[in-house]
C-alpha cells in the first residue's frame, strides 16, 4: 500500500509540476520568438525602404550589396519582388510557390500587418520566413522576404525546456522526499500498527492492542473493533482453559479415590478372572490419570505467555541425550548424536527439553527397538553476519538470523502419509500402537509449545524408511564481528 500510495502521490505533484511548468515554457518561448520577431521586422522595414528606391529608378546594386552582406553576417536569405510578383534581387533561389512563402508574399502585396511567428520548438527546423511590404506615397511597390534560420531561437528555447525539466524533476524529488514520504508514513501508520497486532494475534497473543484514538476516523473504528475482537477471543480461549484445567483438576480427586477403592477389592475377589479384570481396571484409572495430567499440562501451557529466550541447543540435546542414554541400552536400542558446537536458538523455557523427553519417548516406544540418532544443523539466515537483534525481535528478525533444527530420526516402519497428516493432533494414535501405553498427548503439546516459541514441528518419513521429526527453532542472533 506504501508504494501504492506513493505512486498516487507521484502521479499527482508530478501533474501539478507539468502543468505550472508548461506555461512557464511556453511564455519563455513566446518570450524568444518576439525578440527575434522585432528584430526580423525592423531589417525587412530598413530593407523595404531600400527597395522602394530600388524599385522606382531600376537601379538594384546597392540593394543587391547590401541584401549579400546580411546573408553573410546573420545567415539569413533576402528576396525582393515587385507587384507583379517577380523577383527582383534575391540572394538565392526561392521558390515562389512554396505555401509559406506564398502566403507571406500575398499578405504583404496586399499591405497587411505581418503575422506573429509560431512558436519555435527545438525539434522544428522550419526557418523563419518574414515579408514587408514596399511602398511609396501609398503605391504599392513590391514586397521584401527575409527567409532566417530559427537556429538561435530553438536552442534558446531548447536550453530554457532543459533547465525547467531539470527543476521540475528536482522539486517532484524534494517534495517526494520531504514531503510525500513522510506524509504516508504519518498516514499508514495506524494500519502498520494494526498489521503488527494481527500478527501478534495469529501468534497467540490476544493480549496485543492498538490505540483507536489516532488516525482517520474509519482506522479508529476499525481498531476499536480490532481491540475487542481480541478481547473477545481472549475470554472465549481463558474460558476454555480455565474449564479443561478445572475439569481436570476436579477430576484428579474422584479419580484418585476410585482407583485405591478398586485396589482395596483386591483381597475380596477370589476368582482368578476376577483379579484380571480388577488389574485391568485399575491400569484404565492409571491411564485416565495419565490423561488427566496430559491436560492439566496442555491446559499451562496454552496458559502461559512466556518470553522466547537464548537456548543453548548443543548443551540442552548433549544433556538430554544423555539423560535417555540408560534407557536406551537397557532395551537394547542404539543412541547416536551428532551436535555442532555453539548452537544457539530463540525458544520458551524449557520447551526444548520437553520436546526432547517427548521423541526420545515415542522413538523408544513405537520405532520397534531400531537405531535412533539425534541431529543438530544451524541453517544461516540472510543476514547471519548482520548486527545482533533483540530476542523476540521479529518474524523477519528470525528468517535473517536461520533456523536451527533438532531432528530425531528412528529406522522403524514410519507413517503412511494419512497418518503423517494427522500426527500430532490431541488424542491420536496410530491404529498400530492402540496397545502401547500413551495418552496421544505427547506430540500434540511439544507442537503447541515448538510453536508458541515462534518454532515449527515437522515430521516426515526417512529414507529408506522410518520417521523423523525435526524442530526448528529461529536461531538466536549472533554477535557482532569483533572489530580490529
Amino acid at each position: 500500500m506504501r508504494r501504492r500510495l506513493l505512486v498516487i502521490v507521484c502521479v499527482l505533484v508530478a501533474g501539478l509540476i507539468v502543468a505550472l511548468s508548461v506555461p512557464l515554457v511556453r511564455a519563455t518561448a513566446q518570450r524568444t520568438v518576439q525578440t527575434s520577431f522585432i528584430g526580423r521586422v525592423e531589417d525587412s522595414a530598413w530593407f523595404a525602404d531600400m527597395a522602394a528606391t530600388a524599385l522606382e529608378t531600376g537601379r538594384t546594386g546597392r540593394l543587391k550589396a547590401a541584401a549579400d552582406r546580411y546573408r553573410s553576417l546573420y545567415g539569413s536569405h533576402v528576396a525582393v519582388v515587385d507587384a507583379n510578383h517577380k523577383i527582383v534581387v534575391t540572394t538565392r533561389s526561392i521558390q515562389l510557390t512554396e505555401p509559406r512563402v506564398r502566403t507571406a508574399l500575398l499578405q504583404a502585396l496586399a499591405d497587411r500587418p505581418a503575422q506573429q511567428p509560431r512558436i519555435v520548438w527545438p525539434w522544428d527546423d522550419r526557418p523563419f520566413i518574414q515579408a514587408q511590404t514596399v511602398k511609396r506615397d501609398g503605391r504599392i511597390l513590391g514586397a521584401v522576404l527575409i527567409v532566417s534560420p530559427a537556429d538561435r531561437a530553438r536552442s534558446e528555447v531548447g536550453g530554457h525546456l532543459a533547465l525547467v525539466s531539470l527543476g521540475s524533476l528536482a522539486a517532484l524529488v524534494i517534495v517526494l522526499i520531504a514531503v510525500a514520504a513522510p506524509v504516508v508514513r504519518w498516514v499508514l501508520r495506524p494500519v502498520h500498527e494494526l498489521d503488527r497486532a494481527t500478527l501478534e494475534v495469529s501468534l497467540g497473543r490476544l493480549k496485543t492492542h492498538v490505540s483507536d484514538r489516532t488516525g482517520a476516523p474509519e482506522l479508529r473504528r476499525l481498531a476499536h473493533s480490532f481491540n475487542a475482537m481480541a478481547d473477545s477471543m481472549h475470554a472465549s480461549r481463558e474460558q476454555q482453559r480455565t474449564f479443561v484445567a478445572q475439569a481436570s483438576h476436579q477430576l484428579r480427586n474422584p479419580l484418585t479415590a476410585l482407583r485405591l477403592r478398586v485396589e482395596n477389592l483386591e483381597e475380596f475377589v477370589k476368582d482368578p478372572q476376577g483379579l484380571h479384570e480388577l488389574h485391568c481396571a485399575v491400569e484404565e484409572a492409571d491411564r485416565f490419570g495419565e490423561i488427566l495430567d496430559g491436560l492439566l499440562r496442555m491446559a499451562r501451557a496454552e496458559a502461559s505467555e512466556g518470553e522466547r529466550k537464548t537456548v543453548d541447543v548443543s548443551t540442552v540435546v548433549a544433556h538430554r541425550a544423555d539423560a535417555w542414554r540408560a534407557a536406551f541400552e537397557a532395551e537394547g536400542v542404539p543412541l547416536t548424536t551428532r551436535i555442532p558446537d555453539h548452537v544457539s536458538a530463540l525458544s520458551l523455557p524449557d520447551c526444548l527439553d520437553h520436546a526432547l523427553d517427548t521423541l526420545l519417548d515415542n522413538a523408544l516406544k513405537f520405532a520397534d527397538g531400531t537405531p535412533v540418532d539425534i541431529t543438530v544443523a544451524h541453517l544461516p539466515g540472510a543476514a547471519t553476519a548482520a548486527p545482533a537483534r533483540t530476542a523476540g525481535s521479529g518474524p523477519a528478525a528470525d528468517r535473517d538470523n536461520g533456523a536451527v533444527e533438532v531432528t530425531v530420526r528412528d529406522a522403524g516402519s514410519g507413517l503412511t502419509e494419512e497418518e503423517l497428516a494427522q500426527a500430532g493432533g490431541r488424542f491420536w494414535r496410530s491404529t498400530r500402537h492402540q496397545n502401547v501405553r500413551g495418552t496421544g498427548l505427547g506430540l500434540a503439546l511439544t507442537r503447541l509449545l515448538v510453536e508458541a516459541g515462534g518454532g515449527e514441528l515437522r515430521l516426515a518419513n526417512a529414507q529408506p524408511h522410518g520417521l523423523a521429526v525435526t524442530v526448528r527453532l529461529p536461531a538466536a542472533p549472533q554477535p557482532p564481528p569483533a572489530t580490529p
